[in-house]
């Protein structure tokens, strides 16, 4: 069967899950994370994951590249309705900054496009780089080839045992819900958006307080699409947005322990479905 970008990608998902799941402590920090999942799309299918033409190569899957809308992300907590008409890139408009994903995989048409459009390598290396906002802005003239320049957007977490008791934690998985909600939104519902939880410290820890802990917390968040009454507020996870919590940690008496991991309800549509389904 030959493979295709959806196939590698999923796959690669699928391996670093699985490696976490039965060697966590092979992942100290999210970069190593980052990492793991670049290596794991990109093995075993030559060539899928770049895109070649004329004598340029180009890789599809990227770490840390600028999303193609502005936000403040202080604002990404409260939620992004109020603000929504101020998130896109026109030139008028100066709502917030640019941010990154975590990872992207980009459409091999958008990079050949490119190549094939400039004759000067370089201009159209600079366009599939996506820094340059003013190339940005250019490119957006033409929004039905604009909105699918990124197939996948894709954010991580890591909860370990230095930072698994900070709230601050809940708190980002809820902001890259939100980012990945308006990357949905502001490529008119192209890109998918996946969130990527991983957690290696153990929840038994008892509190003193006896709340419940950051990890339960995001754990039902996931789980259940949604958590009630956190600072006041119910915070409910985009439906377009595949969210899955991975956990494996070590106990004291029972060793290793590896929950199966949760997968957020999402609408039936046939791509989370196959990646659902895979894990």
């Amino acid at each position: 069967m030959n493979k295709t970008v959806e196939d590698l990608v999923f796959d690669g998902i699928r391996k670093t899950i699985n490696r976490f799941r039965e060697k966590p402590f092979f992942y100290f920090t999210e970069a190593d994370i980052h990492s793991s999942l670049l290596n794991d799309m990109r093995s075993g299918g030559s060539g899928i994951l770049s895109k070649r033409i004329k004598n340029i190569e180009v890789s599809l899957v990227h770490q840390e590249y600028p999303t193609n809308f502005r936000y403040k992300k202080e604002n990404l907590l409260s939620g992004y309705e109020e603000y929504w008409g101020n998130t896109t890139l026109d030139t008028k408009n100066q709502h917030g900054d640019r941010g990154n994903f975590d990872l992207v995989i980009l459409n091999d048409q958008f990079v050949e496009r490119m190549i094939k459009s400039f004759s000067n390598n370089q201009e159209a290396l600079d366009h599939i780089i996506n820094k340059d906002i003013k190339l940005t802005q250019e490119r957006m003239r033409n929004l039905d080839e604009f909105n699918q320049e990124i197939l996948y957007a894709i954010e991580v977490k890591f909860l370990h045992s230095f930072n698994s008791r900070n709230k601050a934690m809940l708190d980002e998985v809820i902001k890259d819900n939100e980012k990945l909600r308006l990357a949905y939104k502001n490529s008119d519902k192209n890109t998918r958006t996946i969130n990527l939880v991983f957690c290696s410290s153990s929840e038994n820890h008892v509190r003193s307080d006896k709340k419940e802990s950051v990890i339960w917390k995001i754990r039902k968040y996931i789980g259940n699409g949604k958590i009630n009454d956190y600072q006041g507020k119910e915070y409910i996870l985009p439906d377009n947005v595949l969210a899955i919590f991975i956990e494996s940690f070590l106990e004291e008496k029972k060793g290793k322990v590896t929950e199966r991991p949760i997968i957020s309800v999402t609408p039936d549509e046939k791509w989370n479905k196959k990646l659902r389904d895979m894990i």
